[in-house]
């Protein structure tokens, strides 16, 4: 049993504090001169393929030698598309699936079928979860130097978690290399965006670097009354005295101010069914306007980096990072008009076209703090077998605090005159805890409704290694024992998971791999009926998959099939009380009673097809549906058989680039094709969303230090709805609907030195 708090943290202090000593006492390594991974800046060249990603497994190994599907969106693609929101670079890959979010700070994506908006990273530590997803700003791309996406089962390395898989977001670090990007954006819904990078050598004799990233965007929506203004600085600073030791220390400030974007509405009811119609335009904002526009959300993280090799065989490294957020949401969202579940005035009654819209406030802040402690050792056993082992001890602590309010009366919207108004009267003018948003929208906060405090611990420990027979084959086995703390509610639960993994690889470029892994979710606080907490959701995966590496390592097809079981969700064991009325929500007990089951095939091709021609294509095929159903959360209906909402079964994704040489510079030409088949609105699978292909097209020229370019998403103005989350009823679908964004067009000129 692991310690309640504190040893990871003293742990990892520790680390560093013996990566200085090391330093220090090895006079071999203090004269080895500086080092760092060396970056070379070229004329253009990019390349949309990556060798390896450190999310997959924690160890020193290359795609083609991992056994699992791993997904990595380069720098050099979300240039070249132009990449302003994480949204835009994870559509990108196979088997994610993005869901609305409005304008806000939110991210809400899934991974083969399940939910993976817990499960999101920055740099190795979760940044999202259930107690603070509302208290985050959104990610600025700025500072990204890709994205990694680890695909199935992952607790493993990060423990508690849904099984689809993880999405991990690195960014820039300091290089010796000196280096400097200067780049100015504008475009549709007044765009303008500034970003500056700059990095080099502060002591190249004792191997000091620097790092400054800095953005500002100021932008409108094509939504009306929507607007962001967003600041990110991001210093950071490295020790590289030697090609043994380095230590990186970064702070990231990032400054949010835009307008709460709930999503739009559907039409009808729930008796004949909702469905997205012609008294609703993609342009219409249905918030208060002049309130929803004073959202504002600050974060400051700070992070530690350590690695220290003791010898070719041995390196610790240790890590810490703590994020403060801090979030004043001023909201407000669409409500229910009639018995039947309206949204919209139906056509004759005395609400005709009227949509009921309830002011809110909520004000929170959060804490996130991570620590690892890892060894890597490499040693030769008996027979030539060689062993790479990954032994660490992991923390995370998150908290957060959030209160509530809730307007005194509505505000009407009328979607046919575009008119807001509430009641009141003229004395009320006078009051001043009064909120005149319009001339005709009045109403006040009443006192906090609600206060949440939360807080949870996860400790982990786990031992990894990947042996290697031979040419040919190579196994993959590990465990990690979780602790997981939810210290406001007083309850723990503990998982021991699994991992493991064979790889085959007959010829140079080639292998095949078969995988299994496990997973666990925690129960959030549920209880159950002796009042207990429910137990913990478990997942188990299987997958069988090949990779093939192509014209001299420039281009990798990757191809999986998967099956992944989810089990003991927790469904509602009381829905109805005594009387046959819907039990109180405080009085709902639950059983891990339910399944969800995904299976499906994705292929992946990335790289260069020839030296001027570069591609990022994939397709997935996803047949997710409710294996053990009944009824959830918030009364959620889970029928058996059904589907998940939003996820669809045909997914393609396709982007490619062409250089050609001109007039002493290089001209690029490209674009992409994202097709997503119909999708079912709500767990109830009574409506859905039709199909979709959106098209975009991308060209720049670089001559010497310059680069022109320009970018035009949704070039043919594809027009099509978003579904609102996985778990989604008809009564949520219906005042939470994501639209496409029309045709935009993005100009940038850059100057790098």
């Amino acid at each position: 049993m692991l310690s309640r708090m504190g040893k990871a943290p003293v742990a990892c202090l520790a680390g560093f504090v013996s990566l200085s000593t090391y330093a220090q006492q090895d006079g071999d390594i203090a004269g080895a001169g500086p080092h760092l991974e060396e970056v070379t800046v070229t004329a253009h060249q990019r390349d949309y393929r990556a060798d390896s990603a450190s999310s997959a497994a924690g160890l020193d190994l290359t795609l083609l030698e991992t056994p699992a599907a791993v997904s990595v969106i380069t720098q050099d693609i979300l240039k070249d598309q132009q990449v302003n929101n994480v949204d835009d670079a994870l559509r990108n890959v196979a088997g994610v699936t993005k869901f609305k979010t409005g304008n806000g700070g939110e991210e809400k994506f899934s991974i083969r079928g399940f939910d993976a908006s817990q499960s999101i990273y920055k740099d190795g530590a979760r940044i999202n979860n259930a107690l603070n997803a509302s208290n985050i700003p959104s990610t600025e791309t700025a500072n990204i130097e890709r994205i990694e996406v680890l695909k199935g089962p992952s607790a493993l390395l990060y423990g508690q978690g849904e099984p689809g898989g993880i999405i991990n977001y690195i960014t820039k670090r300091p290089q010796l290399q000196r280096y400097t990007n200067i780049e100015v954006l504008t475009g549709s819904d007044s765009l303008y965006k500034v970003e500056f990078d700059t990095t080099g050598a502060l002591s190249a004799e004792r191997g000091l670097a620097y790092r400054f990233v800095g953005a500002y965007e100021d932008s409108e929506s094509f939504r009306d009354e929507v607007f962001r203004r967003r600041l990110l600085l991001n210093p950071s600073v490295a020790f590289m005295p030697n090609d043994r030791l380095s230590l990186v220390l970064g702070y990231e400030y990032l400054d949010d101010n835009y307008t709460q974007d709930r999503g739009q509405v559907l039409d009808g009811n729930i008796v004949r069914g909702y469905s997205y119609s012609g008294r609703v335009d993609e342009a219409q904002f249905f918030g208060i306007p002049n309130y929803n526009d004073k959202t504002e959300a600050e974060s400051n993280r700070i992070y530690l980096n350590g690695e220290y090799a003791f010898s070719d065989g041995w390196r610790m490294e240790a890590t810490f990072s703590q994020t403060d957020n801090d979030k004043t949401n001023v909201d407000s969202s669409p409500g229910f008009l009639t018995a039947d579940f309206d949204v919209i005035g139906p056509a004759g009654s005395p609400d005709e076209n009227l949509v009921s819209i309830q002011p809110r406030k909520t004000v929170g802040e959060g804490e996130a703090r991570q620590a690892a402690l890892k060894q890597f050792i490499d040693f030769e056993g008996p027979a030539g077998i060689q062993h790479q082992i990954l032994a660490s001890l992991t923390w995370e602590d998150f908290e957060t605090r959030t209160t509530s309010f809730r307007g005194d009366r509505n505000v009407f919207f009328n979607v046919a005159s575009g008119e807001y108004f509430t009641a009141f009267d003229a004395a009320e003018l006078n009051d001043p805890d009064i909120i005149r948003a319009t001339d005709t929208v009045v109403f006040r906060l009443n006192p906090p409704n609600s206060s949440t405090i939360g807080e949870f611990e996860e400790r982990g420990i786990n031992v990894l290694d990947y042996i290697r027979f031979n040419q040919q084959f190579s196994v993959l086995l590990g465990g990690r024992y979780s602790e997981y703390e939810d210290i406001t509610n007083d309850f723990t639960d503990e998982d021991f998971s699994l991992r493991a993994g064979l790889v085959y690889a007959p010829v140079d470029g080639i292998s095949f791999y078969l995988s299994y892994s496990e997973g666990y979710t925690p129960s959030g606080g549920l209880l159950a009926i002796d009042e207990g907490p429910v137990d913990p959701e478990t997942s188990v995966a299987w997958e069988l998959g090949a990779k093939w590496s192509l014209r001299d390592e420039q281009l990798l097809i990757t191809a999986a099939v998967y099956d992944i079981d989810l089990e003991d969700v927790p469904f509602v064991t009381n829905p109805l009380d005594a009387d046959g009325n819907p039990t109180p929500e405080a009085e709902r007990r639950y059983d891990n009673l339910g399944a969800i089951a995904s299976r499906g095939i994705e292929l992946e091709v990335v790289g260069r097809i020839t030296e001027n021609w570069r591609v990022q294509a994939g397709y997935a095929y996803i047949d997710s549906d409710i294996a053990d159903g009944g009824l959830g959360e918030f009364g959620a209906a889970f029928p058996e058989g059904n589907r998940l909402p939003g996820i669809a079964e045909n997914n393609v994704n396709l982007f490619t680039f062409y250089e050609f040489a001109l007039a002493g510079g290089e001209l690029g030409l490209g674009g992409g094709v994202f097709y997503q088949d119909e999708v079912y609105i709500s767990t109830e699978n009574r409506g859905r969303y039709d199909a979709w292909t959106q098209i975009d097209l991308a060209a720049y020229y670089k001559r010497e230090r310059w680069k022109a370019q320009l970018n035009i998403r949704n070039a043919f103005d594809e027009d099509y709805r978003l579904a609102q989350a996985l778990t989604t009823s008809d009564f949520f679908a219906a005042i939470r609907v994501g639209t496409s964004m029309p045709r935009t067009l993005t100009a940038s000129l850059a100057y790098e030195f």
